[in-house]
């Protein structure tokens, strides 16, 4: 009886023996997380960004909408400069004629309205630009490289945390003091971008489109809601880069002599847009 139980001892030890190999073995891999998705995704709009940023200069244009507090209007624009400074905004109305040309170099902003025979300056543009009842949250630099398709000079490098959306997945920025996230969809491309404040703002990314020179898709229809409430969109035309920059003379306004130059520092200086 003893020698007949020898063997099935051994045979459940070697059971036993094979059970615990087979639980150390490595698992196979899986489907990647969340968080890796999330990441892989972020890094596609990055490697995307950094092929639209060798152009040193751009030239833009098409139509302007805008309303606000019940009032509203269209204009043409035509935006160009330098990546570094300076850029130009020339708007004309539908029929064709100046209606305003704007400008910013070095931090300072400067306006010459034709109807007015004057020329508005202020040393920042954001609050210049609202001031002339065009809230933009921007610089004109900075709105030149976010119509162009080149968020990541806005965007940081790292998120702080993502979250899956309807479509993609929205970033959030902690240590931005203007940001307040970015949404892509899952092949990186923007979708929305958003900012901080009382009253943030957002941008709202559509019609993507391959242009020549840039080698990713850049957006033709954005729409801005400001702070305050007043919604712009702008209507991409035409966008060419251009790999020299413009000379110094290209990019200044078209200021005749003897016009009446007015500080943009006294509240009430009367808006440009909402008079449409």
């Amino acid at each position: 009886m003893r020698r007949s139980a020898l063997p099935a001892r051994l045979l459940l030890f070697a059971a036993l023996v094979v059970a615990a190999l087979g639980g150390c073995a490595p698992a196979k891999p899986g489907a990647p997380g969340p968080a890796d998705e999330a990441k892989a995704v972020y890094q596609t709009f990055l490697d995307a960004q950094a092929k639209n940023e060798p152009a040193k200069a751009f030239s833009l244009s098409g139509s302007l909408s805008f309303a606000r507090a019940g009032k509203s209007g269209r204009l043409n624009y035509r935006f160009f400069g330098n990546y570094a400074a300076p850029v130009r905004l020339d708007l004309t109305t539908p029929m064709g004629g100046a209606y305003a040309h704007l400008r910013e170099a070095g931090g300072e902003f400067t306006a010459f309205v034709p109807s007015r025979d004057t020329l508005y300056t202020h040393a920042d543009t954001r609050v210049g630009a609202a001031k002339l009842g065009m809230p933009l949250p921007f610089t004109l630099r900075e709105l030149a490289a976010i119509v162009s398709g080149r968020l990541g000079e806005l965007a940081s490098p790292r998120y702080a945390s993502a979250k899956k959306v309807q479509g993609g997945y929205e970033y959030a920025f902690t240590g931005d003091p203007r940001l307040s996230s970015l949404t892509l969809d899952f092949q990186g491309k923007p979708r929305h971008l958003t900012g901080r404040g009382v009253e943030p703002w957002r941008i709202d990314f559509e019609d993507d489109e391959a242009t020549p020179g840039y080698g990713a898709p850049v957006a033709r229809r954005l729409v801005l809601t400001t702070p305050g409430g007043a919604t712009l969109i702008l209507r991409v035309k035409t966008l060419s880069p251009r790999p020299a920059p413009y000379p110094a003379a290209d990019l200044e306004l078209p200021v005749p002599p003897n016009v009446a130059v007015r500080p943009l520092d006294a509240a009430g200086d009367g808006g440009l847009l909402p008079e449409l």
